[in-house]
């Protein structure tokens, strides 16, 4: 590993060249923007709205950008969100995930990545469950429930990404709120099919499984938690 500075030019191909004229060719190059807004000139035809999901250039998903959306006004825990971003980039880049086709990427990007001008609130705890979810570290609520709403109930711990809790772990506001509706909202997104493989498992109760059927679907509530990103 070499610890470089300043870069002239990172191309599709390589080498890459440095301030002192040298150059060199690397397989993983990691670079550390710090908390000013990242300057990309350096990467020949970089187009930051061309970034699926904020993370993947959509021209070459070898290249991920490991930062916050940079139209957003971030609230949360950063620590989680950035483990699990690092996470699903690691997955990708080794072959164990893999991403869309490039042209569903580029769809995404014309949706989201148009305006960034834009500001928009981003709570990055409920990202990082999105995130999750999508790239397939968090599990997967329609087979095994029980873990995934031990983590999204419980504090926010980035070991619980990894590890979730056997028992949900309180928090001081958490008596502000009714987690058992939360919960029952939740199970009646699932669909009938999988609320009854949770109850064949025994994940979840006959009494959940009859309240989740009886729920306004328009009271559901998605398992990727959404929420409002208007910035006020």
């Amino acid at each position: 590993m070499n610890l470089a500075y300043d870069l002239v030019r990172l191309g599709l191909k390589p080498p890459i060249k440095f301030v002192d004229a040298s150059q060199e060719k690397y397989d993983v190059i990691i670079t550390c923007t710090g908390y000013e807004m990242p300057d990309y000139s350096f990467i020949q035809g970089f187009d930051r709205t061309q970034l699926y999901e904020h993370f993947f250039w959509t021209e070459d998903p070898s290249l991920a950008v490991i930062n916050p959306p940079v139209d957003t006004a971030g609230f949360g825990a950063a620590f989680p969100y950035f483990d699990i971003i690092s996470q699903w980039v690691m997955n990708v880049f080794s072959g164990k995930t893999s991403l869309p086709e490039k042209e569903a990427m580029r769809k995404w990007c014309a949706e989201h990545m148009a305006s960034l001008h834009v500001k928009r609130f981003y709570d990055s705890w409920l990202e990082t469950i999105r995130i999750g979810l999508l790239s397939g570290l968090l599990p997967d609520p329609a087979r095994d429930f029980s873990r995934y709403w031990n983590i999204i109930s419980s504090m926010v711990k980035p070991a619980y990404l990894a590890t979730p809790p056997a028992f949900p772990e309180h928090g001081m506001m958490d008596s502000l709120f009714d987690f058992r509706i939360a919960r029952i909202r939740i199970l009646s997104g699932l669909g009938n099919d999988a609320l009854g493989y949770l109850l064949k498992k025994g994940d979840i109760t006959d009494a959940e499984y009859r309240a989740a059927l009886e729920i306004d679907p328009r009271q559901s509530i998605s398992v990727h938690l959404p929420y409002s990103q208007t910035y006020l």
